[in-house]
């Protein structure tokens, strides 16, 4: 196998690699605001029961019944307020989207470089060079991430771009790169 050859299979093998980790972050930011509405509509619905549980106090009778419930209404509604205050998952989605676009700029990035080792456009040694500086940012990226990643989460990213084959980067190539990229052009290089 020549440098371009070897080039051109580490760059597919980088795109699928930053392409699958783009995706599950962008699942996992999904999540969080899927969680997110999830909690402000629970607080509304919470919010409203103890409100008519103190309309009802007020209204009617004393009953302990009635103030049971509305006393545990309240209860459920503080607890949820604070709950969703301790984990702000509009900010953990952000940040995911965040995440997720570092990925997506990698991926383009390697894609260009695919380009250029297909077309012969740059010269391989500076190629090779730069796909360097896109593992390293890889590195770096990955260090940053919250890498406590559901296998839930990960399974719906798998479901969202294939089912589920891990490392069988062949099938995940026609995903992440354009079919004229996938094979060296003969009679160049």
């Amino acid at each position: 196998m020549n440098k371009r050859e070897k080039l051109h299979s580490e760059l597919k093998e980088f795109i699928v690699n930053v392409g699958w980790t783009h995706k599950i972050h962008i699942v996992r930011a999904d999540e969080y605001v899927s969680y997110s509405k999830a909690f402000k509509i629970v607080r509304i619905v919470l919010a409203s029961l103890t409100s008519s549980g103190l309309i009802g106090i007020l209204l009617t009778n004393d009953t302990y019944i009635l103030k049971l419930i509305t006393a545990l209404l309240s209860f459920a509604t503080a607890a949820m307020n604070g709950f969703d205050k301790s984990i702000d998952y509009d900010k953990l989605s952000k940040k995911e989207q965040v995440d997720a676009n570092k990925f997506w700029e990698l991926r383009e990035d390697a894609l260009s470089l695919l380009f250029d080792v297909v077309y012969e456009t740059k010269n391989i040694d500076d190629i090779e060079k730069d796909l360097k500086e896109l593992k390293q940012m890889r590195t770096i990226y990955n260090n940053e991430l919250d890498n406590d990643i559901p296998n839930r989460t990960v399974n719906k990213a798998s479901k969202r771009l294939k089912n589920r084959n891990d490392n069988v980067y062949e099938e995940d190539y026609a995903k992440f790169i354009s079919a004229d990229l996938l094979k060296l052009k003969k009679g160049m290089g």
